[in-house]
């Protein structure tokens, strides 16, 4: 993991304010954006790839459609696939040092290409989230290929979503840079740089877009707080229809506990055992597109555990 640090925190603001849950308080001022180094090592092989950290229910999908349910410490290899449920979140790393992670409602295929020596990831339903580690070779090495388009990387990080009930993914760039096209044409094929999104459609222009800027945390609060009920306020941000909040035990986000959606900025957490989380922000703009994130570190502690003598 030495090294690894920076390009897996690509794209973050970091704040390292330490809070105690309470009635709503204010936080520290954002840090200054952490400047992400470049990462580059030599070709290593990317298959198969090992389950590194497992939080709910998933499945390895064989390439007859058999499926065998998912363990830590798995490896998943060409043609097969994996399935996650509700309230699950799976990260994998690569031969390459390559990490992807998959959120809840979730389905991927592995291929290895053979002509071009490169991994190949077949989204099928939800989103994967990608942080490809940058080759010495100038070529492309990591694909998403998505029923629409083809996204293509040396070494970034990146995040692919199919709309649900819609025929268009989107696409949004943290770091690095990514080639987008739709398939079977060559032509339509635009760069989408950092800090930017694309709705990949079946026709017209392909153009890509700024993406919404970090929200803010404000504070936290709850007034049950036995019940285990934790409450983030976010700072309203203009442009933004929706917000994400996403709760790890690292820095990184390899490993996920949970997550939330609003559209309100206040995101309400339940269940959650006394622990030091760490809180990643994002808002969502009228395209569907998500944009940058904000990094909190928090020690959640309600109410009764801090006043129990």
């Amino acid at each position: 993991m030495l090294g690894l640090r920076g390009a897996l925190s690509a794209g973050a603001w970091f704040c390292r304010a330490l809070l105690v849950v309470g009635a709503c308080a204010g936080v520290d001022a954002l840090a200054e954006p952490v400047e992400d180094g470049e990462l580059v090592g030599p070709l290593a092989p990317q298959l198969p790839v090992y389950v590194q950290y497992l939080e709910g229910r998933a499945w390895i999908v064989d390439a007859r459609g058999a499926e065998t349910a998912l363990r830590e410490g798995m490896q998943v290899d060409d043609k097969e696939g994996i399935r996650t449920e509700d309230s699950t979140f799976v990260s994998l790393v690569s031969g390459d040092g390559s990490r992807i992670v998959l959120p809840s409602s979730s389905q991927v295929e592995l291929h290895w290409e053979e002509e071009h020596e490169r991994l190949q990831i077949m989204l099928r339903q939800g989103q994967v989230e990608s942080y490809v580690r940058k080759q010495a070779e100038d070529d492309e090495h990591y694909q998403v290929l998505t029923p629409v388009g083809v996204l293509g990387v040396r070494g970034t990080h990146f995040r692919v979503r199919i709309a649900e009930g819609e025929t268009r993914s989107l696409s949004e760039v943290l770091e690095g840079g990514v080639a987008a096209r739709r398939v079977d044409d060559e032509q339509s094929a635009v760069l989408v740089g950092a800090r930017q999104g694309l709705n990949l459609l079946p026709q017209g222009e392909l153009r890509p877009v700024e993406l919404l800027p970090a929200p803010r945390l404000l504070g936290q609060g709850g007034r049950d707080m036995s019940s285990g009920n934790w409450t983030l306020l976010l700072q309203p941000l203009p442009g933004a229809t929706r917000y994400r909040v996403q709760l790890a035990s690292d820095e990184q986000f390899l490993r996920i506990r949970q997550e939330r959606f609003s559209e309100t900025p206040s995101v309400n957490f339940s269940g959650l055992p006394v622990d030091t989380y760490h809180v990643r922000l994002s808002a969502f703009d009228d395209n569907g597109l998500e944009g940058m994130t904000s990094v909190y570190q928090i020690l959640y502690l309600p109410a009764w555990r801090r006043n129990a003598p």
